[in-house]
Formats: C-alpha cells, structure tokens, sequence
C-alpha cells in the first residue's frame, strides 16, 4: 500500500475543503501537507543509525551480529548494514553477508535490520543505499552495485565513473517497481568536496523519491579523542572537488558538516528551493576507537571479509568510531515501529537528528488558523499574509548519556529562510535570505519535568518559507570549527529538519 501521507509529483488534493490545487511550475517533489489536531500525538520514536560497517568492509572489523547487538544496546530500535562496494562484493554480499544479516534480525528481535549498502558514487564520494525488506532485498543491492558502484567488476572490465552513471544509478532506483523504493542519502558530503551542489540536484531531479538529502553530522566522532580531526574530515580541495567550496568547508562545525551548520549555506540553498532535502546522523562505525586488536586484511581479498586476530596493537590503531548509537542519533517519528513505516518517516523528513543523548524527543511544528504540519511537512495556508505559530516540545533524557552525564539543553536557534523557486545556478551553495529569527535561551523555554517547550509566532507570512531548529548544551552564538582534541562530549547539538510553508496562491 503506497504512503498515504505522500503526494501527487504534479498536483495534491488537501483534505480541507478537497480542493484541487496545481502546482504549475513548482517543484514536483514538493512536501507532504498534514492536516488535523497535533500531529505526535500517536505514532512512536524511534533511534537509528543508517551507516553502518562490519568486517565485509575492507576497513571494517565485526560480525553484523555484533554491530547490530550493539546499536540494540545503545538504545537503537533500526539500522542499515552499509559495507562498501568493491570488487565482486556484490557475490559476497548475497552469499555470506546476507545470511548473517538474517541470523542478526532473530537474534536481536527488539531491532529493525535493514539491508544497504555504501554506494561508491561515480565521480562522486559515498552514500547510504537503503532498501525494503522484501524478499530479494540482497538481490536489489546486488544488483544496483553491479551496475553502478565505481568500485565494483562483476559485470564489466571498467565500473561506473562519470556523472552520468552517478545519475543513472539513482534512475534505477527510482525505476524500481515497488510501493516501498529505496532510499539514498549522501554521505560525509562536504569532507573532500567532491559532492558538488550541481551532483546533488542532479540527483534529487533524477530520483525524487528516492534521493532524499545528506548526513547532516559526521561520522568518527570519536576521532578527536585518538588524536585525529573530528569526524575523519581531514582533507583539502583536491583535484576532483568542487572549486566553489572554501577551506572552512572541510571541518567539522560543532561535530556538524559545514553544508548544515553554516547558515545560509548548502543545505539552506537546497532548502531554498522547495526541495525535501533533509538531513540524517549516523555512526559510520567501522572499529571502535578503544578498541586496539589487529585485523587480518589480506582475507578480505581470499573470503571476502577481513579477520580479527586476537594480537593486540600498543600503538595507537586509527580506530575513530562510536558504537552505532553511542554518540550520534537520528530519531525519527513514525506511525508504528514497522521497517516500512520508518522508511516512510525517513522519505518525509519526520525525524531530528542529535549527539550525545541531548535530546530524545524533538516535537516541532507549525499551525495556522485551520492547518498544522509537522517536521518534513508543509503548511498551506488559505491565504497569504496569515500568522504562523511555530510550537517546539523538546525532552531532555532523565538518564546519563555514555560519557556517564546528564547533558542539558543552553540554548535552541529558530532558523527561517524564503522558498524562491528552482535556482539559475544548479551550482549555487547559499541562500541570502536565510537568517536566525530567534535565539531562545533555556530560561524563556516552559519547562515541565524532562520537557522544554516554547512557540514563536511568524506574523503576516506572505511569501513561501520554511524553517528550521538547532539547539545546543554550549554557551555559544553557534557552532565553530572544531579544533584539534576537542571532547565530543563536550560539544553537542541537534538539528531538525524543516518544515515548509506556503499559500493557496503559491
């Protein structure tokens, strides 16, 4: 049964008055609209993780059982299983990976598993395939990378290695026959520059279901604490990035990528256009960063995968990575805990994403006078120039986070900027009118228990908009570039995504 919270690509029905309304020249892929009384009233929360490796990665190191026993232990009620691409992995994925993935979801029923892969882009960097869980789920992403992984040669002597590929990979998602596609989301967009704005349209135009936004924070959090660049962003602009982006754009902000914490930015240009461009938080767990055993990689080219060895290093090993769900969320608000519905959730922007146990709960939506939508969402008003109320509830954990503490919320930033229409310039990476509309400190919240509330009123809107939250536990105007040995513990943030606003009239 298809999503019946998703929309016509040309044309949606409200549920008010069921009055027909063409979009004309707007963006196919616009948002879903809500409707009704608060929208988190029912439903569930639900943390996951959709970047996730095991020793079927060159680099990686555990069985999937363990990766999934984990991200159950920390608190994770889904994850993905994203081995890289690579030669022939494709066969080992369907034959010895598979299995073990299905051997992972019995043995850790209060988790949802799905299968994925970490696309090699062509003429790209990486990013999380998802799929449903339906019968030939390990066929689908066997397939998809046979065709489209730049690394992978099971069906051709040169793989996949130019743009065209890139953007014909996302068309075979889209093309696939299912009322569940899959999903991509770009992953580390920002950390070598070779994600362009004009790749990431291209994209998005190529897969509007599918192609759904970026991580909006890093993985390898706990690089900082081994000594190396927080979030493994350690590079510089080399011969395949794009040339518009500056040297500030390859840190870490706050443990976040540049495309999201700088206001204005990437994400905000993309958002400034009306598209679903929404952001993810994911682990990218490879090896523990405690973790010091010396892995075998030569069995990754004889079996498939590499072997841990049970010698230990007394070196440092590079290992830069949190358990999945130690330190980084994404929560998501579905209507049951169901993989399909979680799917659904993730498509539609319905989920926040946080570090370090900061916030469990992130209720954030907008009202009118006869509508209401909620993150992911879009609020049509009847007419323009009517008020909007903008009404946040955040929960802080009543429990110590994994650092053994209890962090508390300082400050939250109301973040709004205009819808002005598909860009001229497919490689435009800013939005002027993108602004912070508020700062609201935690002494002018509502507090109730574990509960932060607050409402802002946006008077006489009378252009397309959206808007969007961040919050953090530090005393700071925003987030900085992260600097060699900071304690990711001491530096957290959420972000949610947007919701979008518009009239009848457009």
């Amino acid at each position: 049964m298809n999503d019946p919270r998703s929309m016509s690509r040309r044309v949606f029905l409200t549920r008010v008055g069921k009055i027909t309304i063409s979009l004309g020249a707007a963006p196919l892929w616009l948002p879903r609209v809500a409707f009704g009384n608060n929208p988190y009233d029912g439903g569930v929360w639900l943390a996951g993780d959709h970047h996730i490796h095991t020793k079927y990665s060159p680099d990686g190191q555990y069985e999937i059982g363990k990766q999934v026993h984990e991200a159950l232990h920390h608190g994770l009620g889904w994850c993905v299983i994203t081995d890289h691409g690579g030669p022939r992995h494709d066969k080992i994925a369907v034959e010895k990976a598979y299995p073990e993935l299905v051997a992972a979801r019995k043995a850790n029923p209060g988790i949802i598993v799905f299968q994925g892969l970490e696309w090699n882009v062509p003429d790209a960097e990486h990013g999380s395939v998802i799929v449903p869980p339906t019968e030939d789920e390990a066929k689908l992403i066997a397939r998809f990378e046979q065709r489209f992984d730049n690394k992978n040669y099971s069906r051709r002597n040169t793989p996949a290695d130019n743009e065209a590929d890139a953007v014909a990979g996302v068309k075979y998602l889209q093309g696939v026959k299912s009322a569940h596609k899959p999903l991509f989301f770009v992953n580390h967009p920002a950390r070598t520059g070779r994600t362009s704005p004009t790749e990431m349209r291209n994209w998005a135009d190529a897969g509007p279901d599918v192609a759904r936004g970026f991580e909006g924070t890093a993985g390898h959090q706990a690089a900082t604490l081994v000594g190396s660049p927080r979030g493994h962003y350690d590079k510089s602009r080399g011969s395949g990035s794009f040339d518009g982006y500056p040297d500030e754009s390859y840190r870490t902000w706050g443990g976040y990528d540049w495309f999201v914490a700088k206001v204005g930015g990437v994400w905000d240009s993309l958002l400034g256009e009306g598209r679903p461009w929404y952001i993810t938080a994911n682990s990218d767990s490879h090896r523990h960063y405690t973790d010091h055993s010396i892995v075998n990689h030569a069995t990754y080219l004889t079996h498939g995968h590499v072997t841990a060895t049970t010698q230990q290093s007394e070196v440092h090993t590079h290992n830069i990575d949190f358990w999945p769900g130690e330190y980084t969320k994404t929560w998501v608000h579905a209507r049951r805990a169901d993989p399909f519905e979680i799917l659904a959730a993730l498509r539609g922007g319905s989920m926040f994403t946080v570090h370090g146990g900061l916030a469990d709960r992130l209720e954030m939506s907008a009202k009118s006078a006869d509508a209401m939508a909620p993150m992911g969402g879009t609020l049509v008003l009847e007419k323009r120039g009517q008020s909007v109320e903008l009404r946040v509830r955040i929960r802080e954990p009543e429990g110590k986070n994994f650092a053994g503490r209890t962090p508390k919320v300082h400050h939250l930033d109301i973040v709004a900027g205009d819808i002005q229409g598909i860009a001229k310039d497919r490689a435009a990476l800013s939005n002027e009118t993108t602004r912070i509309v508020r700062q609201v400190p935690v002494e002018a919240m509502t507090r109730e228990g574990p509960w932060l509330s607050l409402a802002h009123k946006f008077e006489r809107v009378d252009r397309p908009m959206y808007v969007r939250l961040r919050g953090t536990n530090r005393d700071s105007s925003g987030p900085e570039m992260d600097v060699e040995g900071v304690n990711p513990w001491d530096d957290l943030w959420f972000y949610s995504n947007p919701i979008f606003i518009r009239s009848k009239a457009g």
